[in-house]
């Protein structure tokens, strides 16, 4: 285990678990205390808290009763307003368009009694047609009529010319051939009205009224008009001041490609740019799926005036067209409280007199709850409903005190199981615990707690990442994953320096159903001293006992796994082959142990010949190998067989006498993807260390192709 363990916080919360298979040691009361019975102190409290704050029946089944009556009586007077409301809709927008038709027709007559008039005048004027301008003006001025009738009037000729005006002074000079009402003339109607006209010094809205003047013989000898300014009395003034009901007001909207307002009750709309169709005043409201219940849109009336095609249009706010549906409303809501009082108070009363036997037995089951043995004052002897409730209730009392004394005798044996299999938990040599669902320690024995050297108190609570370390806990989640995930995980955990090595199994701990996990058992075992004797034996079995270096069997393997390693690297690796020459010569004469000397000093000088991860292994008497890995090309392998046969050279003072034993070496280079086996390695490095012993020995050779590489 990792000695690297978190410090404990000041403060930690013991967390409680329970095991359904193999560590009953954690099997403690889930809510922490015992199981305690109905008649218990602290249940009896509680219960009475209940009691308290939870309404009687009597009062439940009261407002309940109310509010359903109560709610009966809203719906239909809600769906009486619906109707209601429909109706009341409909009468308001027959009279409002009555309102607006009678309005329209009134307007028409204005326009009808003013174009007579105008005719009047025109007939006034015909015998006076060739005067000068002044004297008609001066007739016209005269006209007892005409300042009620127009505001002004004019005559022109049939070409357009302006003959006089009683608005425009002398002299000024105009031509009307353009105007519309003018056109309107001149294609032969008998009358005609002009677009709606702002007037050039009043800005005030106005129109003009036009008729044609003609001879003896019908010829069109000129035209006669009058001005009308709409926002006088003579006019709209009396219409304007007229509200629709208390609240609602008219407005008149004119004709043609760009109609504007002619009259609105507020003066600053005045002559600005109204909608040709659906003219609502400016008092549109959207329409809302409430309408009904609160209507929000006006009632509108529109007629069009026969005399010129404009629209008048008469608005009725919501607010008081529908007042009276309104006034209904709260009455309603008023009946619906009273009702709702009413309904409450007399269903108390009868729920009162309907529920006295249920009190009784509540008083009594109450007094049960406090005191066993009053089971025996429950008001059994009835038969009704009641009386078979009492019963029951007293039966149920009788077996539960019975399953109490049985649950108290199971628990007492489950405690006194519990400490035995803890105190055999506490005795194992092994690490035993038990983790929760947040991966934090529930159990653990003494013998984890030694190891940590923390209470096994103080350790419950803690998380894995805290206990062991960042670093042990990172290399153990994907087991611990596995072992939440259902299976159960067995591995082993070296720390970094190899001091330590642990052998974990991981085992899910299942529910009673066997289909959810609520934690893990841990189990730990320390073989550190059985993985060094491993290793030993081992080390052993692939060392050789002379040189220290790798045998033929440490050989085979370790140039298994660097052949391994070059093709998951991409990176080339080569093999060295090196035999001293005329070894045999030294053993036979000077012997053998000369010879071993020899032996193991060259192996020294081989070992620090070559870098510091190459295998260097003696695979035979005089015959040894070495393994380069990461060769980035052909001169690295070189430049190191090179140093071998330099370091050979160098004689071995064995005894106060010389020896000399050079070495020919022989490589051959592996590469990833040419599909080079193992043997084929091997006899291109031995046919290479061939060519160095014929080519003279105390050299080194390596085959074509990697030379040249």
């Amino acid at each position: 285990m990792p000695h690297n363990a978190a410090s404990p916080p000041s403060t930690r919360v013991a967390m409680a678990g329970t095991s359904d298979n193999l560590t009953p040691w954690f099997r403690t009361n889930r809510a922490g205390s015992s199981v305690h019975m109905p008649w218990d102190r602290e249940r009896v409290s509680a219960q009475k808290k209940v009691q308290i704050m939870r309404h009687s029946i009597k009062l439940r089944m009261a407002v309940v009763t109310a509010t359903v009556v109560t709610l009966i009586i809203v719906l239909r007077a809600l769906s009486a307003q619906y109707y209601a409301y429909y109706g009341l809709k409909a009468l308001l927008q027959n009279h409002q368009d009555s309102l607006a038709r009678l309005v329209a027709e009134e307007l028409d007559e204005k326009f009808e009694s003013r174009a007579s008039a105008l005719r009047h005048i025109a007939q006034q004027f015909a015998p006076m047609l060739g005067g000068r301008p002044a004297d008609l003006r001066r007739a016209a001025a005269q006209m007892p009529d005409l300042p009620e009738t127009f505001n002004a009037v004019f005559m022109a000729t049939a070409s357009g010319e302006m003959i006089f005006s009683t608005a425009v002074p002398d002299g000024v000079r105009m031509n009307l051939a353009d105007r519309d009402y003018f056109r309107a003339i001149m294609r032969g109607a008998p009358y005609a009205v002009s677009d709606l006209l702002q007037g050039k010094l009043t800005k005030a809205p106005g129109v003009i009224l036009a008729v044609p003047l003609r001879g003896p013989g019908g010829e069109l000898r000129g035209v006669v008009g009058g001005v009308i300014n709409l926002s006088l009395d003579n006019f709209l003034r009396e219409l304007s001041r007229s509200p629709v009901g208390v609240t609602g007001s008219y407005c008149l909207v004119s004709s043609g490609p760009n109609p504007r307002y002619a009259m609105h009750r507020d003066a600053a709309k005045l002559l600005t740019s109204a909608r040709a169709i659906g003219e609502s005043c400016g008092a549109d409201q959207p329409e809302s799926f409430w309408e009904a219940i609160r209507p929000r849109q006006p009632i509108i009336a529109r007629y069009l005036l026969e005399s010129n095609g404009w629209e008048l249009v008469a608005v009725l706010p919501a607010k008081e067209a529908y007042a009276p549906l309104f006034d209904a409303r709260r009455r309603t809501l008023a009946i619906a409280g009273i009702s709702l009082l009413a309904a409450g108070l007399l269903m108390w009363l009868v729920m009162w007199r309907l529920l006295a036997p249920l009190q009784r037995l509540h008083r009594a089951v109450r007094r049960v709850a406090a005191n066993p043995a009053a089971a025996a004052e429950l008001p059994v002897g009835g038969e009704d409903e009641i009386g078979e409730l009492s019963a029951t209730f007293a039966e149920v009392m009788r077996q539960l005190s019975e399953r109490e004394a049985a649950l108290k005798a199971a628990k007492d044996h489950a405690a006194e199981s519990e400490k035995r299999i803890e105190a055999i938990a506490n005795h194992v040599p092994d690490f035993v615990s038990f983790i929760d669902m947040n991966e934090r320690f529930v159990f653990v024995n003494q013998a984890y707690a030694r190891h940590f050297g923390l209470p096994a108190q103080q350790i419950a609570g803690l998380s894995l990442r805290e206990l062991w370390g960042t670093q042990a806990y990172l290399a153990s989640r994907a087991y611990l994953e596995q072992a939440f995930a259902g299976k159960i995980v067995k591995f082993t955990r070296e720390s970094p320096d190899g001091s330590e090595c642990m052998q974990f199994t991981c085992q899910p701990a299942w529910n009673d159903a066997y289909d959810a996990i609520h934690g893990l058992h841990l189990f730990a075992r320390n073989v550190t001293s059985e993985r060094q004797k491993l290793r030993s034996l081992e080390a052993q079995t692939l060392s050789d006992h002379l040189t220290g270096l790798l045998n033929r069997k440490g050989f085979d393997r370790r140039l298994a796994e660097a052949l391994a390693r070059a093709d998951s690297d991409g990176r080339a690796a080569a093999l060295l082959l090196v035999d001293l020459d005329d070894f045999k010569a030294v053993n036979d004469g000077y012997g053998h142990a000369i010879g071993d000397h020899l032996l193991a000093t060259f192996a020294q000088r081989l070992t620090g010949s070559v870098r510091k991860n190459d295998a260097v292994a003696r695979i035979g008497g005089d015959e040894f190998a070495v393994i380069l890995e990461n060769v980035g090309d052909a001169r690295a392998v070189e430049r190191i067989a090179n140093t071998i046969v330099q370091t050979a050279l160098a004689p071995v003072v064995i005894d106060g006498q010389e020896h000399a034993a050079t070495v020919s070496v022989g490589s051959a280079t592996y590469r990833p993807g040419e599909g080079m086996s193992v043997s084929e390695l091997f006899m291109r490095a031995d046919m290479a260390l061939y060519e160095a012993k014929r080519s003279g020995k105390a050299r080194y050779a390596a085959p074509l192709e990697d030379s040249t590489a």
